[in-house]
C-alpha cells in the first residue's frame, strides 16, 4: 500500500527532523520551502521539492499553492515547522483540511502561543512562574517605565520570526534606559511589536525543554531535556541539548498546554532562576522544535506519532518522561563548532566540557552518514556567506551622513502582514507595570 505523503513546510533543523523521521519510515515526503537557505530540501528522504511564496509576505499565495499541491499529488499530512508557516496554515486551517490532515492548531489557539504577550497573560492567570513582563503602549509610557526597570533587561518580540528576519536575533539585551528606548524605537520603525522583560539570572545551561504529545488536551507522551550551550551565549539558539529527566517542569508544562487548548506535539521552554530555583516560562512552540532529533534518538518519535495519529487514527502509546534515554546529546554542529572555538579563545569554557557532547552518545542536527547532503549544503552556504562578507569588508564604503538611520523601515520591505489573521500580532495593547524582582511565585 502506498502511504499518503507528508508535506513538510519549512526546511531548517526542525523540518529536517520531520523529514528524516517520516522518510525513514517509508512515508513519501514533499519538502515545501521558500528560501534557498533551507537545507532540508536536499535530504535523500525528500521525494519532491517545491518552492513556495514566502508564507509571511504572501500568505494567500502560499495557501493557494498548498491547495494546488493537494489537488495534484493527493491528500496527506501537512506539517508546518516554522512560526511563519504555522501562521499561514493556522489562518487557513479550515480550507486546508479539505485537502489534508493538518498538524497545526487553528488560529484561535495558535495566536495564543505565537504572540508572546497572549502566552504570558495566560501563564499569569494559570499561576505559572514567569519573568516580569511589561508591554509599553507608547513612546511616552516606555520613557516613564525605562527609568524604573532594573537592568539588564530583555527586549523581546511578540512575534519571533519577524524580529529574527529583520534584525538577525531572537531578542536584544538592554543595559540602560537609553539603550532600551533606542532598541524599542528601532523595532517600532520596523513594524515589530515588542515586550520588555526581566532577565532571569542563571547560566545558559539552566534552560529546560518540556516536549509533549497531547490528545484531547492530555499528554500521552512526555520528554524533557536540558540546554547545554546557546549561540550567542545566554540569549541565543541552542547548539547543544542533553536529554534529562526534569520533573519540576512537567506540571506547569501540562497546565499551560492544556490552558492553550493544544493538541498534538508542543514544546515549552523554561529557565531555572538562579535566585530561588524556580522554573520560569520562556516560550511555547506549537510545532516541531529545533532539537527534534533528540527525542527521536531517545525513543519518542514525535513526527511519526503525529503522522500515524492524524492519518490513520492510531493513538500514541503512553510514555512518561523518565522512561526515555537520559544523557544523550543533540548537537547543532554548524552553530556549535564556531561557538566552541570562540569560547576556547575567550577562556570561557574548559576544553573538556566543550568536547564532552561529541564523545558521549549524541545525534547531530544535520550531519548524517546516511543523509549527508543537508549538512554539506549548509557548510557550503556558510563558506559562501563568509567569503561574501570578507569581500564586502575589503571594499571601500562611502561615508555615512551624520545622524543617518540605517534601521530597516517597513515601507522599504516587501509587502507583508505584521502577524497572523487580521494583523493582530502587530497591535500593542495590554497592561504595563514594572515587575517586582523580589517576587518569584515558583511553579504552583
Amino acid at each position: 500500500m502506498r502511504l499518503p505523503a507528508a508535506y513538510v513546510l519549512g526546511g531548517y533543523e526542525a523540518g529536517l527532523s520531520v523529514i528524516r523521521s517520516l522518510g525513514g519510515a517509508g512515508v513519501p515526503v514533499v519538502a515545501v520551502w521558500h528560501s534557498e537557505a533551507e537545507h532540508a530540501k536536499h535530504s535523500r528522504h525528500v521525494k519532491w521539492s517545491v518552492r513556495a511564496p514566502h508564507p509571511g509576505y504572501e500568505p494567500s499565495k502560499y495557501v493557494d499553492l498548498l491547495l494546488d499541491l493537494g489537488r495534484g499529488t493527493g491528500s496527506g499530512l501537512l506539517v508546518p515547522t516554522t512560526d511563519e508557516t504555522v501562521t499561514a496554515v493556522a489562518c487557513a486551517k479550515e480550507v486546508l483540511e479539505s485537502r489534508y490532515a493538518v498538524a497545526c492548531a487553528p488560529w484561535a489557539v495558535a495566536e495564543r502561543f505565537l504572540d508572546k504577550h497572549l502566552t504570558y497573560e495566560l501563564a499569569d492567570r494559570l499561576g505559572i512562574a514567569m519573568p516580569g513582563t511589561v508591554l509599553p503602549r507608547s513612546a511616552a509610557e516606555l520613557e516613564r517605565l525605562a527609568v524604573e526597570l532594573p537592568y539588564p533587561s530583555l527586549l523581546k518580540p511578540r512575534s519571533s520570526y519577524q524580529y529574527r528576519e529583520m534584525f538577525g536575533a531572537k531578542m536584544t539585551v538592554v543595559h540602560d534606559p537609553a539603550e532600551l528606548i533606542s532598541q524599542w524605537e528601532r523595532a517600532e520603525r520596523g513594524g515589530v511589536g515588542t515586550l520588555v522583560q526581566e532577565f532571569i539570572p542563571g547560566g545558559e545551561s539552566e534552560g529546560v525543554n518540556y516536549n509533549a504529545y497531547l490528545v484531547d488536551g492530555e499528554p500521552v507522551v512526555e520528554v524533557t531535556a536540558r540546554k547545554v550551550r546557546l549561540s550567542p551565549p545566554n540569549i541565543g539558539y541552542p547548539t547543544v541539548v542533553v536529554s534529562a529527566h526534569v520533573p519540576q517542569v512537567i506540571t506547569p508544562g501540562r497546565r499551560l498546554l492544556k490552558g492553550l487548548g493544544l493538541s498534538g506535539f508542543a514544546n515549552v521552554e523554561f529557565k531555572r532562576d538562579a535566585r530561588d530555583g524556580s522554573f520560569c516560562l520562556m516560550e511555547v512552540n506549537g510545532r516541531p522544535n529545533m532539537s527534534g532529533l533528540l527525542s527521536m534518538r531517545c525513543g519518542a518519535d514525535f513526527p511519526l506519532m503525529t503522522y500515524r495519529h492524524l492519518v490513520f487514527g492510531e493513538l500514541p502509546s503512553h510514555g512518561s518522561a523518565e522512561q526515555y534515554d537520559e544523557g544523550v546529546y543533540w548537537i547543532s554542529e554548524a552553530l556549535d563548532l564556531g561557538a566552541a572555538a570562540s569560547r576556547i579563545r575567550g577562556g570561557r569554557s574548559p576544553f573538556r566540557r566543550l568536547v564532552e557532547p561529541y564523545v558521549r552518545p549524541h545525534v547531530f542536527a544535520e550531519m548524517s552518514l546516511t543523509d549527508p547532503a543537508p549538512f554539506g549544503f549548509r557548510v557550503l552556504t556558510k563558506l559562501h556567506s563568509a567569503l561574501v562578507r570578507e569581500v564586502t569588508r575589503r571594499e571601500p564604503r562611502p561615508p555615512s551622513r551624520v545622524g543617518e538611520d540605517n534601521t530597516p523601515n517597513r515601507s522599504s520591505l516587501q509587502p507583508r502582514t505584521t502577524g497572523g489573521c487580521g494583523n493582530r500580532l502587530g497591535s500593542v495593547t495590554g497592561p504595563s507595570q514594572p515587575w517586582d524582582t523580589s517576587r518569584r511565585d515558583g511553579n504552583r
